[in-house]
């Protein structure tokens, strides 16, 4: 929930209504609240359009560094104002963070290691390796879709997904519980006891009797209770099994904290997209609109600023050349990790501000099957498994520690004969089956981690594999890292000029964990520069 939804409404019972919600939201997840607020008439209006900018006086040249997601962005809307620009960018691709591994693509990690990995699916299979799924909020993203002809397809974020319990806590332990049945009893105690408390008076002073009445009529309406009577019975479209779990055997498993973290996220009911063929057939959507604008395999060396303009030097990764380029203003879309090892002048507050940003030591796996198990086995069509081991030692609150953070199917081709799963999303360093960072660990043993740990839920894993790739982001070449921490009080610096470099990464944008602020940082760039290149 967030922005001021009660603005502009009368009377006190406002605030005490958003408390209310807020309470039960940190039970039933964001559908019971959203349900609710709209039972309530609270719902929140939708984010507004980008910026309208008229073409003017643009003789000013940018050169923009890097072509992840905010460069191409960047030199889109540049391109439309007319403005002279370059891309430079160390790959031999576009969409920095945001990439499909398909067959034939190939890293080699850094570190002593230095192992080279080469994807070995069959054709027309892949994993996003990064940025997976498009909330329908992110009107930017969904814009340049439309824009430039990029399909879209449905994401599924929740499904009937399995969950394993650990060990050591109750019923539940060992056992492969579908979500429905977790949400379904979740939701309807935690209904049955707002019920009671709403018919007993208890809020009275919170909410009015009318509101009462339409509160009580949504959670009938919505399955929460089984009648007015306050009382939540067995839902068998809902089931798995006959059994019925209380209140107290759910909040005191691990299970309930990821039952919330589910239906709290970006999925649930609300629609959460991805494009057909790969995150990556957007970036690349974009790169084919300025194709001559962008170099490929030129790693910047430096950025040098004064009165007059802007150099930076760059090395050809092919060749070894070095090459220098002008311009006007500079436009920095590399990501913190790689930014802080140039050479470039910058100004203290801005070097601090660089120097202290952090990115998400995250990895991902993808494995390819030879059949579609999931789907022909356990009815599962896309969304995720949770996975509470007990061999990790997790807390009865959740918390971490969980040996697979986040496992998940394919929204894409159902049906068809291969798939490859998201087999291991989540921090890079957590430890192997030899209880030492997955990190540091062969490629094969990161692989070997997930089978064996995927197997207690689908035991027909190992005979279904086929083949995988890892991505380990901080350390592959030119990230160093995942996407960036938060910026907190660093963000009014990062978001200004300094002189005539701007960052335009999402680093500079309050969502760097999701590509719409790597969009909305770019789309700020791009104002700031025409502002000024307007002056005569």
């Amino acid at each position: 929930m967030s922005g001021d939804w009660s603005k502009g409404r009368a009377g006190s019972s406002n605030m005490t209504r958003r408390q209310l919600l807020q309470r039960f939201g940190m039970i039933g997840g964001s559908s019971l609240v959203m349900g609710a607020m709209g039972a309530l008439d609270l719902m929140a209006a939708p984010a507004g359009p980008r910026p309208v900018l008229q073409r003017g006086r643009a003789d000013a040249r940018v050169i923009i560094l890097g072509a992840g997601m905010s460069g191409l962005v960047t030199g889109l809307e540049l391109a439309k104002l007319g403005y002279d620009y370059q891309i430079l960018e160390a790959r031999q691709r576009v969409g920095g963070l945001n990439w499909s591994v398909k067959r034939g693509h190939e890293h080699t990690e850094l570190g002593p290691s230095g192992e080279r990995q080469v994807c070995q699916f069959d054709e027309g299979q892949y994993f996003n390796a990064g940025p997976w799924r498009i909330p329908h909020t992110h009107h930017g993203l969904l814009g340049y879709a439309r824009e430039l002809g990029v399909r879209m397809e449905q994401f599924n974020d929740a499904n009937e997904v399995l969950f394993t319990n650990d060990a050591q806590y109750g019923v539940l332990a060992n056992r492969k519980v579908r979500l429905r049945e977790l949400e379904s009893d979740l939701r309807g105690n935690v209904g049955e006891l707002l019920a009671k408390a709403v018919n007993q008076g208890a809020l009275d002073q919170q909410i009015s009797t009318e509101d009462k009445q339409r509160l009580i009529q949504f959670l009938v309406g919505a399955g929460y209770l089984s009648s007015p009577d306050e009382l939540y019975a067995l839902n068998p479209d809902a089931r798995g099994s006959a059994d019925k779990y209380d209140l107290t055997t759910l909040l005191r498993s691990p299970l309930a904290s990821q039952v919330r973290s589910l239906i709290a996220g970006t999925g649930g009911t609300d629609p959460v997209f991805q494009p057909t063929g790969g995150m990556m057939e957007l970036p690349e959507a974009m790169a084919r609109a300025q194709s001559d604008k962008i170099r490929f395999g030129s790693e910047v060396q430096s950025v040098t600023q004064n009165d007059t303009g802007i150099a930076v030097r760059y090395r050809d990764a092919q060749t070894g050349a070095v090459t220098e380029v002008t311009g006007d203003y500079c436009v920095s879309c590399l990501p913190m990790s790689i930014l802080k090892k140039l050479q470039v002048n910058l100004s203290p507050a801005m070097q601090a501000a660089v120097n202290d940003t952090d990115h998400a030591v995250q990895a991902k796996i993808g494995l390819q099957m030879r059949r579609r198990f999931w789907e022909e086995d356990d009815n599962i069509y896309g969304g995720h498994l949770v996975y509470v081991g007990a061999e990790t030692g997790a807390a009865p609150a959740g918390g971490g520690g969980n040996p697979i953070p986040q496992f998940s199917y394919p929204s894409n081709d159902y049906g068809s004969k291969k798939g490859v799963l998201l087999g291991f999303y989540g921090s890079a360093r957590l430890p192997g089956l030899d209880g030492r960072p997955l990190a540091g660990a062969p490629v094969a043993a990161r692989i070997e981690h997930v089978l064996h740990h995927a197997s207690p839920v689908h035991p027909q894993i190992r005979a279904e594999y086929e083949n995988a790739y890892a991505v380990w982001w901080e350390r592959v070449q030119y990230s160093e890292g995942a996407w960036a921490s938060n910026p907190g009080d660093r963000l009014a610096q990062l978001s200004k000029a300094d002189g005539r470099i701007y960052i335009g990464s999402g680093a500079a944008s309050p969502d760097p964990a999701w590509m719409e602020g790597a969009v909305e940082s770019a789309w700020r760039t791009v104002e700031a520069i025409h502002k000024r290149a307007q002056v005569v």
